[in-house]
């Protein structure tokens, strides 16, 4: 991955629901990102972006808008992240509405639509000029897609997707604890297992060739006292076999599933309000794991996937990170956070190489929700939930 003097090329609108996930699709200029609407866009992008100047001095838009070619149509819930196969033929994107869907972006559409994706501007605009049928105006004709396969086997909301780099093998997780993985070409399920009663799996990763899965779990207390036990796990993909339990390596006077307030003391350190995001280095060796929720550390934890050893903490995103992913090469670990910042830093000694974006104090208002990177790195985008999709080039 080169890093040299970053430029900001687009800041796609994508306004109305939260921005929740993005993903390149086989190339620097085309993505995919979805909200919790359940909606997913796929933007075209020009080779260059047009010459670009604020209409206002203090704007927080700095880089040039371009609406989006087609909407993929399936889901009827939120969608909670999405992977696409490095050569861009497949999407695969998980829901609220329990299901896991495979989309085929470079066929041929099968009808069009209006889509609305500036809805606060309008309703700045109707507001301020005092005109209601802003709001009504017809908005972005695009093409319409429908999934070409829909994987059923959650019976809740699917929270966490990851695959392996060679893109044969798919792990989920949902809120009811349950995970499956999925062979991709098949479009079959290989093996299920389930997590500990109450926990939600909010994050699971493959290795590159889909050995070894990782699975972080996690649920927010029930009460002061009576705190659900988070896990964080390695698992043989192909059996469902626990091979390590990473925080019974960390805390030897942890009680596996203990419930208590004081259990949960001894692990929260590490796990902060949750390891939200995960992703396993391209030799295997390594997991990268997001402290998510409402904390003010928002680390990013580097793990030896065989012994559990943490090796080093990267980054850090105040208020709490979202998603971390490794570079290729392995050599940089990428994160998203609250603080409204993209940070790439260098996975050998934890040195941050650049920060993008800019921190705004506003945890509720703008934070990255999620990062891609393009297949030949060149590129990266990141989900924003005030309603934008930020695309930087990382080398000028």
């Amino acid at each position: 991955m080169n890093i040299n003097n970053p430029k900001l090329l687009w800041q796609l609108t994508f306004e109305g629901a939260w921005p929740t996930a993005v993903a390149f699709l086989g190339s620097s200029r085309k993505l995919a990102a979805a909200n919790q609407d359940g909606q997913i866009f796929v933007w075209d992008l020009p080779e260059e972006p047009p010459m670009f100047e604020p209409e206002k001095k203090n704007s927080e838009r700095k880089a040039p808008n371009h609406w989006p070619a087609r909407r993929l149509v399936g889901h009827t819930n939120g969608v909670t992240r999405l992977i696409a196969t490095a050569d861009g033929q497949t999407l695969v994107s998980a829901s609220l509405d329990h299901s896991i869907r495979l989309w085929q972006p470079n066929d041929a559409a099968t009808g069009t639509a209006d889509a609305i994706l500036d809805a606060d501007e309008r309703k700045n605009r109707a507001k301020r000029e005092k005109k209601d049928e802003i709001l009504t105006a017809p908005g972005v004709t695009v093409e319409t897609q429908a999934s070409a396969v829909a994987l059923a086997g959650h019976d809740d909301w699917v929270l966490t997707i990851g695959a392996g780099r060679d893109g044969r093998r798919l792990i989920s997780g949902d809120a009811s604890a349950r995970v499956i993985v999925w062979d991709m070409a098949e479009r079959r399920e290989i093996v299920r297992w389930s997590g500990r009663t109450w926990n939600w799996i909010v994050a699971a990763a493959l290795s590159a060739d889909g050995q070894t899965a990782l699975v972080s779990e996690y649920r927010y207390k029930r009460d002061d006292f009576d705190i659900p036990a988070a896990a964080l796990r390695v698992y043989d993909a192909a059996s469902g076999n626990e091979k390590l339990d990473i925080l019974k390596t960390m805390f030897p006077k942890l009680k596996p599933g203990e419930t208590s307030y004081g259990s949960a003391q001894v692990w929260r350190k590490f796990m902060a309000q949750g390891l939200v995001a995960a992703d396993i280095s391209p030799d295997g060796a390594l997991a990268a794991l997001a402290q998510g929720g409402e904390t003010d550390t928002g680390k990013i934890q580097l793990v030896e996937t065989a012994t559990g050893k943490l090796v080093r903490e990267v980054s850090g995103h105040q208020y709490g990170a979202t998603d971390v992913k490794f570079s290729a090469d392995g050599k940089h670990v990428l994160s998203t956070g609250r603080d409204t910042t993209l940070r790439i830093c260098q996975v050998d000694d934890g040195k941050e190489v650049t920060a993008l974006g800019s921190p705004r104090g506003g945890q509720f208002k703008d934070w990255l929700s999620a990062v891609a990177i393009s297949p030949d790195e060149s590129t990266v985008a990141a989900a924003d939930i005030a309603g934008m999709v930020h695309v930087w080039r990382l080398a000028n």
